[in-house]
């Protein structure tokens, strides 16, 4: 599904997107990143029932990661370096453990389309597991001993298109990929694009001037990235919809909404903006606890 890859057209449209989303109401940007990401990434198609699930969804259960005291906080958040430096280290670590559950979903995917994405999907989070740690080293340069930055190159597994794909030993995502898995990574990867858009501002103030560029190489990469992943979700949405009721689509999208919300409220209260691997040791229902029936089976 991806075609804009020149670095010119990367920035292009990392700027415009940024900016299109931070002059976006509150309450309409996360409809906005769907939209602009199923136009740049979604396929030849229009993806109606994936506009319409999403649209109901939010109508239902509007995020609060899309209104104005979540960005408040944040902003306000940023401002302290440590904090700012901490939650870089928090998306390199949610990216590494993201980039296995998705390794783990594409080796268990029949469907060679699907598997590819995944993969490729996996692979990414891998890279950027590592670029959020090229930030930290740019905007909080010498912040951390030299021993413990190599010790973060861990939080990445390395993966490669090149390599074999295989279940993670223990994963409970070492199974075969359902609509349901596609619209939580939706979710996911939405609410990532606008923590991202908030975090370019912020991380601009800390950057000495000689690094800024370089950060925003990378910034740009990964804006880019994440839209094609919200895209590419889309569009498999679109696909497993065919034959389904549109009621059902909607609902499960209406639930999975209410899982991310509560998340989200509860990290807002702990002045926190991403899962990492201590959410899901801190809640028995998380998605990565168990698996919840596919409604396909009713």
């Amino acid at each position: 599904m991806r075609s804009p890859n020149s670095a010119e057209r990367i920035r292009e449209i990392a700027d415009h997107v940024s900016a299109l989303v931070s002059a976006e109401a509150f309450g309409n940007k996360v409809a906005r990143i769907a939209q602009v990401a199923v136009d740049l990434y979604g396929g030849l198609g229009e993806c109606r029932k994936y506009s319409a699930a999403i649209g109901e969804a939010l109508e239902r259960e509007p995020p609060p990661f899309d209104a104005e005291p979540y960005a408040t906080l944040y902003q306000e958040s940023a401002t302290d370096p440590r904090w700012m430096a901490t939650s870089l280290l928090t998306n390199s670590e949610r990216e590494g453990d993201g980039s296995r559950r998705l390794w783990s979903l594409a080796a268990c995917a029949p469907d060679k389309d699907e598997q590819r994405q995944l993969k490729r999907h996996a692979v990414d989070e891998s890279k950027h597991s590592l670029m959020y740690l090229a930030l930290l080293d740019l905007a909080f340069p010498n912040s951390v001993s030299v021993e413990f930055r190599n010790e973060l190159r861990q939080l990445s597994p390395g993966f490669s298109m090149h390599m074999k794909l295989f279940p993670v030993k223990g994963s409970p995502y070492a199974k075969v990929p359902t609509i349901d898995d596609f619209l939580q990574m939706n979710i996911a990867e939405i609410r990532t694009t606008i923590h991202h858009v908030m975090q370019r501002r912020a991380l601009e103030a800390h950057c000495p001037p000689r690094n800024r560029q370089a950060m925003k190489r990378i910034q740009d990469s990964l804006l880019n990235d994440e839209l094609a992943h919200v895209g590419y979700t889309a569009f498999l949405i679109e696909k497993l919809s065919e034959g389904a009721d549109q009621c059902n689509v909607a609902a499960l999208f209406c639930k999975r909404f209410s899982d991310f919300n509560r998340i989200t409220t509860e990290e807002f209260g702990d002045n926190a903006f991403d899962c990492s691997l201590a959410c899901c040791a801190r809640r028995d229902w998380c998605r990565a606890k168990k698996t919840e029936p596919n409604f396909y089976d009713g």
